[in-house]
């Protein structure tokens, strides 16, 4: 934390502390004995966020058998999360702060995003959870989980909000990771992780309709599928599509490999007039049914990187700013392309040379690998 941010956080917590004591004085006490009925998860944020945190839902799923588990999601994660068998219920919000980069935009008051917001709001509350997680360390976070009174608040404060929590758990500092981090916070209620590695598991009719796609596209089941990615959802964390598609002709050239090229929808970016190379833009289902059939997935520090970790499809990962110890694919077999002397790193979705020629100049060469 800048020490901005720290003295925001501080002042926040002034303003919410005497807010909460004087609420839970007329509040009625709630207890939970025995094994949780009903529990809630936060993660509201990204693709790849949901991705990283599968090995905890997976191992809550085992841990609670009989409970009825919702997840507080964006709809833009939903369909990743359909047919895995983790949760059985997905609430959908777009929360207005994960939603821009601009911090102005992000507390708009005038966007229709707050009143959906304080609506799905009260209808977490109305839901009455047993148990509740959220692995951000984040003082919004915590002050929902109070706010729609949970009974266990499960979560960190070292970012301001103990005072909201019931249980605010200390974070193992010896294994960084933000999947761990959500692991962590199922060890502090007693249940001990069955798997750290995330699993993503397609229907038999999505493989088929990806075979059948790409034998329209020449593609065949015995050929070495290549999937490069070059988008990612910070524009700082992108390598580039000519350095994309520089690798991509090497690839052709040199190895009896075809190249799927995935671009986002709306993209109008190109990958080549190369006979080998395939570009295409599908939606989020049908983009992992066809990520499964692939042999090897090059792509930035993105979602995609971890849907292929979780799909099963080695990865080569190119990191810019983000921390590889944070956010590297999980699982054997993947490889991170990073530059150590990169001086700054990490700087997160924020850069602070975004207006400095000659900064962003220096940054440029630090990340030409």
């Amino acid at each position: 934390m800048s020490p901005r941010q720290q003295k925001v956080i501080r002042a926040a917590e002034a303003v919410l502390r005497p807010l909460v004591r004087f609420v839970d004085r007329f509040r009625t006490p709630r207890q939970l004995s025995g094994e949780p009925k009903k529990i809630l998860v936060l993660e509201y944020w990204n693709i790849g966020d949901i991705a990283m945190e599968l090995p905890f839902l997976e191992s809550l799923r085992l841990q609670y058998p009989a409970a009825h588990i919702a997840i507080l999601t964006s709809p833009k994660c939903s369909p990743l999360l359909r047919d895995q068998g983790l949760v059985d219920e997905i609430i959908e919000v777009k929360v207005p702060w994960a939603q821009h980069y601009s911090r102005l935009a992000k507390y708009n008051p005038f966007t229709m995003l707050w009143f959906d917001f304080f609506r799905t709001l009260g209808v977490l509350r109305a839901k009455k959870f047993d148990l509740a997680f959220a692995a951000r360390a984040d003082l919004r976070e915590n002050f929902l989980l109070w706010l729609v009174n949970v009974t266990r608040r499960v979560a960190y404060s070292f970012r301001g909000g103990d005072f909201l929590l019931t249980d605010a758990v200390t974070p193992d500092l010896s294994r960084p990771h933000f999947s761990s981090t959500w692991l962590r916070l199922l060890e502090h209620v007693g249940k001990s992780p069955v798997t750290t590695v995330p699993h993503l598991r397609l229907p038999a009719e999505e493989h088929e309709w990806a075979g059948n796609y790409l034998k329209e596209l020449g593609i065949g089941p015995d050929d070495f599928v290549v999937a490069i990615n070059p988008g990612a959802r910070s524009p700082i964390r992108q390598w580039g599509e000519d350095r994309f598609r520089a690798v991509a002709k090497r690839l052709a050239a040199d190895f009896p490999v075809k190249i799927v090229w995935f671009q986002d929808p709306g993209s109008s970016s190109a990958s080549g007039d190369n006979s080998q190379f395939a570009t295409v833009s599908l939606p989020l289902r049908k983009f992992m049914a066809v990520l499964s059939r692939c042999q090897l997935s090059i792509c930035n520090d993105s979602g995609p990187m971890h849907l292929s970790a979780a799909l099963d499809v080695p990865v080569v990962g190119i990191f810019g700013p983000g921390e590889p110890l944070w956010w590297a694919p999980l699982g054997d077999g993947h490889r991170v392309v990073i530059r150590s002397e990169f001086w700054c790193r990490p700087c997160f979705d924020y850069c602070l040379f975004d207006r400095s020629e000659e900064h962003t100049s220096e940054l440029q060469s630090h990340h030409d690998l």
